[in-house]
């Protein structure tokens, strides 16, 4: 996937630094202890000089940090992708269905309409002569003439 803006750039840069700095500090926390357990327990380990035990540290730091900077990266796009397929559907369901605003909107629009033609017809009907629409003008003609 493609970052495309740079405010996501930026949040994806952020995203990936914590999680490595988060795998470091996991890294080296398991060296640390680790290295503590064979100093004190296996005697080839203990003559190995302290430079070469803080090398060990290093590598275990850098593994961390890109172990972790990784993972959180990956997990940001599938987090992100995720949102994209989300709103993805729902635009496809808009178009197939129609939102709720539409769905308000339409029945807004419909209730309008038959209040008014609800009105025309009862001034048409109080009227003398049939509306030209009308599909039979003998029934409004004899409805209009016993209330006459």
């Amino acid at each position: 996937m493609r970052l495309i803006k740079q405010n996501d750039d930026d949040l994806a840069a952020e995203e990936a630094m914590r999680g490595g700095a988060i795998g470091a500090l996991k890294y080296c926390t398991v060296a640390l202890f680790t290295g503590g357990v064979l100093n004190a327990t296996w005697p080839k380990f203990r003559a190995v000089r302290p430079p070469q035990k803080m090398w060990l540290m290093v590598a275990a730091f850098l593994g961390g940090f890109g172990n972790g900077s990784d993972t959180a990266f990956t997990n940001f796009e599938r987090r992100d992708r995720e949102i994209q397929i989300r709103v993805a559907n729902q635009r496809r369901h808009d178009i197939l269905y129609g939102n709720s605003d539409e769905k308000q909107a339409a029945a807004a629009s419909l209730s309008t309409p038959s209040s008014s033609s609800s009105s025309s017809s009862s001034s048409s009907s109080s009227s003398p002569s049939p509306p030209p629409s009308s599909s039979s003008p003998s029934s409004s003609s004899s409805s209009s003439s016993p209330s006459a």
